[in-house]
Formats: structure tokens, sequence, C-alpha cells
């Protein structure tokens, strides 16, 4: 028996090591197989290419910063908060997106089996910042909208967009907190990769709603008959249309490379630029109220007669007494008055309103 026990256990350990050697192999073959597939250009180098266009970017949006404080040091203490805010959470975007690249990049260097490993924490921190920019621009410019409407029905727009722009938060901190528990980052889009499409859809729609509705709003105050006044309400929409049509580009090219080529990074990389282009939309749309406000007063220079209202009251007037000849009969002209209303939208945000009969 005794022989017969031992020749049982060395028949066992044969076994366990035939198994555990095959399945070493299977594992060692596995690791080739990705070795074999690993291609630099579309994980790390997306990454790192996100990465520059996302520093160009905040560089510019440090330059924008820079400039709304010098241009606009009256403006009131929320709007320049909120300013500060963003630039700030810009800043955090940009350091944790820089450590992720440097965690496979650099320490990791050389092991591409890293990108198969557990999410770096700097990565999945970078989904809850991208979401946090986003929302706070999107709900700035639904403000806008509310300020423009004066239909309290049109007003419901920014009110949807508000608490659609709160659950893209959300949604966005709880992916960030799966993302890091998750064992890697195609099991966290295996599991929860609807909690990233289902917001970045979300927000497309938001974003092309903004842009719908201003450009409404905008088109209904255009119809003036004033040429100067019609030139500047043509601006706006310009402006409008260009800065909702590159971040609609980037959520939609952001949605197909995410749907169609998980198994690189290029998504992460254009996620990383996009959160950019949300900052400085806000940002060139406050500086560029000096430019507007510039070709308002010479539109008003120029057209016969005007007035230009605002919070503060009106800067001008139209002369509506009589014109009298002191040496001949008194000449009496009847005039219209027509006021151009330029009030502050968001502590500061001008807002142009139509030209209507006083």
């Amino acid at each position: 028996m005794s022989a017969n026990a031992t020749a049982s256990a060395a028949a066992a350990a044969a076994a366990a090591s035939a198994s555990a050697a095959a399945a070493l192999a299977a594992a060692a073959e596995e690791q080739a197989a990705i070795l074999a597939a690993f291609k630099p250009g579309s994980t790390i180098g997306a990454l790192l290419v996100g990465t520059l266009v996302s520093y160009v970017l905040f560089g510019i949006t440090t330059v924008q910063c820079y400039m709304y404080y010098g241009r606009f040091p009256d403006d009131r203490i929320g709007l320049k908060s909120l300013v500060g805010f963003v630039w700030v959470i810009e800043l955090a975007h940009s350091a944790v997106i820089g450590a992720a690249v440097y965690f496979y990049a650099v320490t990791n260097y050389g092991n591409p089996l890293s990108l198969l490993g557990k999410m770096p924490v700097p990565l999945g921190l970078s989904v809850v910042l991208s979401g946090g920019i986003t929302s706070i621009v999107q709900a700035f410019f639904a403000y806008r909208i509310w300020t423009l409407a004066s239909n309290r029905f049109v007003r419901i727009i920014p009110v949807v967009l508000w608490a659609s722009g709160l659950v893209y938060f959300v949604a966005s901190f709880a992916g960030t907190v799966l993302a890091i528990e998750a064992t890697s980052i195609p099991v966290f889009i295996e599991k929860y990769g609807w909690l990233l499409l289902a917001p970045w859809i979300m927000n497309l729609i938001n974003d092309n709603s903004i842009t719908i509705s201003l450009v409404i709003l905008l088109l209904y105050t255009r119809n003036t008959g004033f040429s100067k006044t019609t030139a500047l309400v043509d601006q706006l929409i310009k402006w409008t249309i260009e800065t909702g049509m590159i971040t609609s580009i980037f959520s939609i090219l952001n949605l197909v490379f995410y749907q169609t080529q998980t198994d690189n990074f290029i998504w992460i990389g254009i996620q990383f630029v996009k959160a950019r282009l949300f900052a400085n939309s806000l940002l060139a749309s406050l500086n560029s109220r000096k430019t507007l406000r510039a070709m308002n007063t010479g539109a008003m220079g120029n057209d016969s007669g005007g007035g230009v209202t605002s919070r503060a009251g009106q800067y001008s007037a139209y002369n509506t007494n009589p014109l009298t000849s002191t040496t001949g009969p008194t000449l009496n002209i009847a005039m219209t008055k027509v006021t151009f209303r330029e009030s502050d939208g968001v502590d500061g945000e001008p807002q142009y309103g139509g030209y209507k009969n006083a």
C-alpha cells in the first residue's frame, strides 16, 4: 500500500506539474500574442499626442484668463470666481493626464502588458475632472439662454440642460470610482462602458441644443432694420456656431473611436483635448465682449438716433425736442425712439436684445 500511495502521490504531483506547465505555456503564448499585437502609436502615442495638444490648449486657456482679468476688472466677483475655478480644474486635469502618460511611457517603459493592467489613478481622475469642466461650461451657456429667452416655455430648455449637466457630472464621478476599482481598462469597458457612452451621448445632445437655441434666439433679435447692428448679431451667430461645431465634432469623434476601437487609446486622447475646448469656448465668449461692445458703439454712432441701455442705465438717448430756428419758421420733426438693449446676462456678460419702439 505504501508503494501504491507513493505512486499515486507521484502521479498527482506530475499531473499538477504538467497542469502548471500548461498554464505557464498558455500565459506565455497569450503574452507573446499581446506583444505581437502591441501598437505603440495607437496606445501610448495616442495618449502622448492628446496630452501635448491638450497642453497647448491649456496655454491658450491661461492666456485667455490673463486677458479676461485685465480687460474686465469690474466684472462681478461671481463671474471672476467662475473663471478662476475653471482654470484651476484645467490645471488639475493637465496634471493628472501628464501623470497618466508618465505611468505608461516612463514607469512601465517597454512593458506593454501594463496597458492591460489596473488603470492608474490619475487616468481615472481625468474622467471626473473632464466631466466637471464640461458641466460648468454648459451650465454657463444654458444660463445665457435663460437670460435671452423672454418666454417661460423657452426657459424650460436651460432647466433641462442644467439637470442633464448634473446627471453627466454624477455619471463622470461614478465612472472615475469604478474605473479606479476595476482590474483593468478592458474589464471596465466591458462591465461599465455604458457609464461613459450614455453621458457622452447626452453631452453631445446638450451641446447641439445650446448652439441651436442660441442661434434661434439671436435670429429672433436680428430683424431690426439697422445694418450695423445686424452685422453685430451676425457676428454673434457666427461665433456661436463655430464654437458649438468644434466641440460637437470632437464629441462625435470620441464616440466613434470609443465604439469602434476600444483596443487602443485614441478615444482617450480625444477626450483629453475635448475638455480643453469647452474651457476655451467659455473664455473666448467672455473676452469677445470687448469686440462686441466696440461694434455696438460703432453701430449706434453711425445709425441716426439711438440709445443704448444697460443695467447701469441709459448711455445715450434721442433728442426728441423739436428743432427750432431763431430766424425762420419752426420746423417740427417727428422722431421714433429706438432702444438697443445691452444687459448683463451673466455677471457682466452682455445680452443683446432687439430694437423696440418707445
